[in-house]
């Protein structure tokens, strides 16, 4: 089993949006499925200081995270994250940015990006499950 097989063997998640992705409500729906543990945060048209105060009313830390944001830098919210003990954290394919990646390569944290959750947690014939064969099939899985 690889880091993102098992990344999803968490019980309790914390699901990080803006609505840009749409992967992020399917994994919202998935891992609830489960019944797991989810914390959902929709920071569509929140500004800074919101963002900040919907982050502190989180109850942290948990297993995972997983982010999936294009309207501010995830670097800001995984520094956040990672003070508050969340050290598992993966960053939804096409929403990593240079700081993340930064944060990536080094120390802080087990941070994943490039690939998207529910090539992990789709199931059968869906769209999702036909992107897992292929992503296998060409050793990108």
């Amino acid at each position: 089993m690889n880091d993102a097989e098992s990344f999803w063997e968490g019980n309790s998640y914390l699901i990080v949006t803006d609505r840009s992705k749409p992967a992020i409500k399917l994994t919202i729906d998935e891992l609830k499925n489960r019944g797991l543990s989810v914390q959902a945060l929709d920071i569509k048209d929140l500004g800074a200081s919101q963002v900040q105060a919907a982050l502190e009313a989180l109850s942290l830390p948990v297993e995972k995270v997983v982010i999936g944001i294009t309207a501010m830098e995830p670097a800001d919210i995984i520094q956040y994250l990672l003070g508050r003990g969340c050290e598992d954290i993966w960053v939804h394919w096409r929403t990593d940015t240079e700081k993340v990646r930064e944060m990536a390569s080094g120390t802080a944290g087990n941070i994943m990006t490039g690939k998207c959750p529910m090539l992990y947690l789709g199931s059968g014939l869906s769209i999702h499950g036909m992107h897992r064969l292929i992503a296998r099939s060409f050793g990108k899985y």
